[in-house]
C-alpha cells in the first residue's frame, strides 16, 4: 500500500482504478485513521489555474457536488486532488447495459437533472464552470443494495472536475470538449464565452439522450456531429412531452451560422454565439423552476409517428 501526505492530511491508498504511472488516474483509499474512504486522482497535465479551482471546491458544500477533501502539487510536479469516496454506478453506464436501462423509469432521469442543476447552481456560485456535464460523471450512489435502477435519483452526485475553469475565463488555453454534449462555444474555443449556460446546454443534451435513448445529434463522423451540433436546433421527437421539450431545446438553444464558421470572420462568430447563449437559460436555478415543473417525459402518439421519429 501507498501513503500519501497533503496538505489536508495523510492517506493510505489500497486500489487502483485505472490509468497508468504510479498513482496512475484514480486511486482508491482512505484517511491515515480508516474513517473516510477516499478516491484520489493523480493529474499530469493541467493549467495554470487549475489548482487554485480546486481549492475553491473544497469551499462548496452541496449533497450533489462531489466533496473535495484535499488538494496539493506535489513533488512530482502532478496535481493530486483527494475526494470523499462514492460508491454508484455513472449514468453514462446505466444508459450503455441494456439490463439496467429497460427498467428505467425515464422520470429517474428528469429528477437525476434536477439535482445536477442544484449542483450546478453551488458551483458556479463559487465562480466555477465544469466544462464536462455529461451522463459519466453523474453518480447515482449506492444507497439501500447496489442496483442503481433502484436508487434514489434526487441523490445523484456530480463528479470530475479536471476540466473545469474560472467564470469568466481570460485565458487562451485551448481547452477539450467532449463531442455530442458540448455547446458551440466550446467547439470553437471561444473560452470568454464559457459560461453557467454552457453547462446548462450540455445538461440538456445529456438528459435528451438517457431519455430518448439516443442523443438529438449523431454521426460517425466527427467532423459531420461537429457540424451538426454547432448549425442544428433540437428537433423534437413525436414521443417526447411537450413541457420536457421546451426546457430541453430552451437549455440547448443555439444561433444558426449562415455558413460555416471558418468562413466568417471572428467578430460575426462571437455575434453568433452570443445570441445563442442569450437565448438560453442564464442560470441553473431558472432551468430549475421549469424542469420541476415537468411532470411526464413522453405523450401518447401514433405507432406511425414512432416509426418514422
Amino acid at each position: 500500500m501507498e501513503q500519501l501526505t497533503g496538505k489536508k492530511g495523510s492517506y493510505v491508498l489500497n486500489g487502483r482504478q485505472g490509468g497508468k504511472g504510479k498513482f496512475g488516474g484514480i486511486w482508491t483509499g482512505t484517511t491515515d485513521d480508516g474513517r473516510v474512504s477516499v478516491s484520489v486522482k493523480r493529474i499530469e497535465k493541467y493549467g495554470q489555474a487549475l489548482p487554485g479551482l480546486m481549492e475553491k471546491l473544497m469551499g462548496v458544500e452541496h449533497e450533489n457536488v462531489a466533496k473535495t477533501l484535499d488538494t496539493w502539487v506535489g513533488e512530482d510536479g502532478c496535481l493530486y486532488v483527494v475526494r470523499e469516496y462514492v460508491k454508484g454506478t455513472d449514468l453514462k453506464t446505466i444508459f450503455t447495459t441494456k439490463a439496467m436501462y429497460r427498467k428505467m423509469d425515464e422520470m429517474k432521469f428528469v429528477e437525476a437533472g434536477k439535482s445536477v442543476l442544484r449542483a450546478l447552481d453551488a458551483v458556479h456560485g463559487a465562480g466555477v464552470i465544469h466544462r464536462d456535464v455529461k451522463p459519466s460523471n453523474i453518480i447515482v450512489p449506492h444507497v439501500d443494495g447496489d442496483d442503481p435502477t433502484e436508487q434514489d435519483f434526487s441523490k445523484v452526485i456530480l463528479i470530475d472536475f479536471e476540466q473545469c475553469s474560472a467564470y469568466p475565463d481570460e485565458s487562451d488555453v485551448r481547452s477539450s470538449f467532449a463531442l455530442v454534449f458540448s455547446p458551440p462555444e466550446m467547439l470553437l474555443k471561444r473560452n470568454r464565452l464559457v459560461c453557467p449556460a454552457s453547462d446548462l446546454f450540455a445538461l440538456s443534451i445529456s438528459l435528451f439522450q438517457l431519455i430518448m435513448g439516443k442523443a438529438p445529434y449523431t454521426d460517425c463522423n466527427p467532423e459531420i456531429l461537429v457540424n451538426l451540433q454547432l448549425t442544428y436546433p433540437m428537433k423534437q421527437p413525436a414521443r417526447m412531452d411537450d413541457q420536457l421539450f421546451a426546457v430541453l431545446s430552451k437549455a440547448a438553444y443555439k444561433a444558426t451560422f449562415p455558413k460555416p464558421p471558418r468562413q466568417l470572420s471572428p467578430d460575426v462568430v462571437e455575434k453568433i454565439l452570443k445570441e445563442g447563449i442569450a437565448g438560453r437559460y442564464q442560470s441553473a436555478s431558472e432551468m430549475l423552476v421549469d424542469l420541476e415543473k415537468v411532470e411526464k417525459t413522453f405523450k401518447p402518439v401514433s405507432w406511425l409517428n414512432k416509426l418514422f421519429e
